[in-house]
């Protein structure tokens, strides 16, 4: 993995996300064979861009007390957060994902300061399936570079890196794999009790 990046490795049997949402959220054997569940579901063989908005909206409206934001706050809570002297701003409701096998790009490529105007913030990529190839993001290999590779994480792995600058997106889903995850960014508010790496990750910049 790239020098600017930092990838957690983390217990899925303490924080275990996947668990959680095939049996609570969407009822399904295996959330990376979520797509075989839907076809089942709707009949259908061939999936849309709604398909993966409708699947999405199922984890964007779950309420605050549920399980899966209890392991989310805890997730953040103790692997996170200690490394930023235990002073971060995070986003409370994580942009959840869905990119179903089998459909196209679920995000178009944009660096996320064009949206949140706010460059001091670290971007969080939190797979809950292995997400490889076609099921996963596709980030610019340099800062202002036209070539572009996949960020390709296990489940029980989670990216630390500069999403606010790095140009990203999503291609077509060509592999048997459903992506499902979230992805949030953070400030730390005690920059002088930060160290290296963690305090390296935005220091690439051009």
């Amino acid at each position: 993995m790239r020098k600017e990046f930092i990838v957690l490795s983390y217990d899925i049997d303490r924080y275990p996300f996947s668990k959680v949402l095939e049996r609570q959220v969407f009822k399904v054997p295996r959330l990376d064979k979520l797509h075989l569940a839907w076809r089942k579901q709707t009949g259908r063989d061939v999936f849309y861009y709604n398909d993966n908005l409708i699947l999405r909206k199922v984890m964007q409206d779950l309420p605050d007390e549920a399980v899966f934001y209890k392991v989310y706050h805890k997730w953040i809570a103790d692997l996170i957060a200690p490394n930023y002297a235990n002073k971060i701003s995070y986003s409370k409701h994580p942009k959840m994902r869905v990119h179903l096998a089998g459909t196209g790009t679920v995000s178009d490529f944009h660096r996320d300061t064009e949206v949140t105007g706010r460059p001091d913030q670290i971007n969080c990529y939190l797979p809950f399936t292995d997400v490889f190839d076609g099921s996963t993001i596709y980030c610019q290999t340099e800062y202002n570079s036209e070539n572009y590779e996949p960020l390709n994480l296990k489940y029980g792995q989670a990216l630390l890196w500069d999403g606010g600058l790095l140009k990203h997106g999503t291609y077509f889903n060509d592999t048997d794999n459903t992506r499902v995850s979230c992805d949030f960014r953070f400030s730390y508010a005690k920059p002088e009790k930060v160290r290296p790496p963690w305090n390296d990750i935005l220091n690439h910049r051009l």
